[in-house]
């Protein structure tokens, strides 16, 4: 972030006017959604939702996020509101995505969503009990990169193709942000990728890329890829074939077709609300802005910083009008393209 906008930050929140604090609701409970079964208080949903719900279920680093931001976020608003955090089951997020949209638009009511909300919103798969365009956007924790990574040392390689023109990608289970990015670009023929599923977890990956058992693997973490396998990168063994941030980049993207690339973007788009703060619809006024500003003043605040780097939190914030316009651009997505996508966020 640069220093202008970390200094306007610290000024916004130093000279909000004292009625500010009266805007802000004196407690406020961040909803966190997960587990894909169908509870009794989720809503029946269309063929295809089902999958789009349960790909992304908010795992531990949601929980230990939503907890993180329990602890920081109040100090930074006016009033310095209690915060706290509650777990809503149904759907991975869909549940508590209808939840917030019925909430009053004062603030007590916010929610961290994870990126199948967003998308099972723009596939019109939500029977109609929200839409992501009209919930309030307040900021993202961090801008996540995924990276597709190929190893450069095979040893072995199923009889009959060669390592040097075949490339076997490792997944973890079927519509796993792995097996969905592998099957993207396994799908553009010029690549000749194949796509080899079930590994259980990335530790197996890893040994299975060490081995050579396996040429690549997509859907990784770059800061993991970094934090634990940066020898590999160093030395030239791996690199980064290909990396969804935002907008898809890397020497395999240049390798496809014009228009397999608006696919590959809607996914990358992902990094963009992966761990989005929303309010409901409504939010307006001095009171977004002093909720916008207490959570992008988390970056610059050295209690927090030192807190997320302990508990794993990883703090890159998202600013709100950039998740405004990921999410318009994935609704805006024309039929086709949206078709394109379901199918491929169905696991086989």
């Amino acid at each position: 972030m640069r220093l202008g906008r970390k200094v306007f930050l610290a000024l916004a929140l130093l000279i909000a006017p004292a009625h500010a604090q009266t805007l802000i609701p004196s407690r406020i409970t961040i909803l966190v959604g997960f587990g894909p079964g169908q509870g009794n208080d989720q809503p029946a949903r269309p063929d295809g939702a089902s999958a789009v719900a349960s790909r992304m279920s908010p795992d531990m680093s949601f929980d230990q996020s939503a907890r993180f931001l329990a602890r920081h976020l109040g100090r930074l608003l006016p009033g310095k509101p209690a915060v706290d955090a509650r777990f809503v089951s149904g759907a991975a997020g869909l549940v508590a995505a209808a939840n917030l949209a019925r909430a009053p638009a004062d603030g007590s009511t916010l929610a961290l969503l994870s990126p199948n909300v967003v998308q099972a919103s723009a596939l019109g798969l939500t029977s109609g009990r929200f839409d992501a365009r009209t919930l309030t956007w307040i900021g993202g924790l961090t801008n996540e990169e995924w990276a597709c990574v190929q190893m450069h040392e095979k040893t072995s390689a199923p009889q009959g193709l060669s390592p040097r023109t075949h490339f076997f990608l490792g997944t973890l289970g079927a519509g796993s942000r792995s097996d969905v990015h592998a099957r993207a670009f396994a799908g553009v023929e010029s690549l000749r990728l194949t796509v080899i599923p079930g590994y259980a977890n990335r530790g197996e990956l890893a040994r299975a890329l060490e081995s050579g058992e396996i040429d690549g693997a997509c859907g990784w973490p770059m800061r993991d890829v970094e934090a634990r396998r940066a020898d590999w990168l160093t030395s030239g063994r791996m690199d980064i074939a290909a990396l969804m941030s935002g907008t898809a980049s890397g020497r395999w993207i240049k390798q496809m077709p014009p228009d397999a690339r608006p696919l590959l973007d809607s996914l990358a788009a992902e990094s963009d609300f992966a761990w989005a703060l929303a309010g409901p619809p409504g939010i307006a006024g001095e009171k977004l802005v002093a909720l916008r500003a207490g959570f992008e003043g988390l970056i610059a605040d050295r209690a927090a910083v030192e807190d997320a780097a302990r508990a794993g939190v990883s703090l890159s914030p998202v600013p709100a009008d950039a998740i405004e316009v990921a999410v318009a651009a994935l609704h805006a997505l024309d039929a086709s393209k949206k078709a394109a996508l379901l199918k491929l966020l169905a696991p086989r």
